[in-house]
């Protein structure tokens, strides 16, 4: 045995088990390792000695309490960070997506200003809310004292509102027709 094999065990081995075999038989031959092994071995003794009456100043019992609560702990943060990191992955998701994903093609929007003959601008409002196939798209603004109405639509919905005005709002074809006399 060399010294160097011996002072491996000596660094990862208990000293009773050096007292036995090959390694007792080179701490005899050779003085640097026994001098070695009895400075390692009067400061094992002076350890024991000094840390030997060191007691605790909580019991066992909060101790073992203490741990088991953050074991806890550690084990709900571990679930709550896996829930952030899913939350991340699908927000990150979420935003490639929408920056892949082709927005939604629009119609073109038309906007017109019908000036009315026979109806107030309530009534064709209410005529083309009632008319017109998807009434969300179409925006109407009633300008009542100017017999107005002002009405944005997709150019679809636009053929069908006006087809509505110039149908229901005709001085000719209605009942509004107004008679007009002109003195002689």
């Amino acid at each position: 045995m060399t010294c160097d094999d011996y002072l491996a065990m000596l660094e990862t081995l208990p000293l009773d088990e050096l007292n036995y075999g090959a390694a007792r038989e080179h701490t005899a031959l050779c003085h640097d390792c026994n001098r070695v092994t009895r400075v390692v071995a009067e400061r094992e003794r002076s350890m024991i000695l000094a840390f030997g009456d060191v007691r605790s100043s909580m019991a066992a019992s909060d101790v073992a309490q203490g741990a088991v609560a953050l074991a806890r702990r550690r084990r709900v943060a571990s679930y709550y960070k896996i829930g952030l990191a899913f939350a991340a992955v699908a927000t990150v998701v979420a935003i490639m997506v929408a920056r892949v994903a082709p927005a939604p093609a629009r119609a073109p929007v038309a906007r017109e200003v019908f000036a009315l003959q026979c109806m107030s601008p309530d009534q064709a409002a209410a005529l083309i809310r009632i008319h017109v196939r998807d009434e969300k798209r179409v925006s109407i603004r009633i300008r009542p004292p100017l017999g107005v109405i002002d009405v944005a639509a997709p150019s679809i919905e636009m053929l069908q509102v006006r087809a509505l005005i110039d149908r229901y709002d005709n001085a000719s074809q209605t009942q509004c027709k107004v008679q007009v006399s002109v003195p002689r």
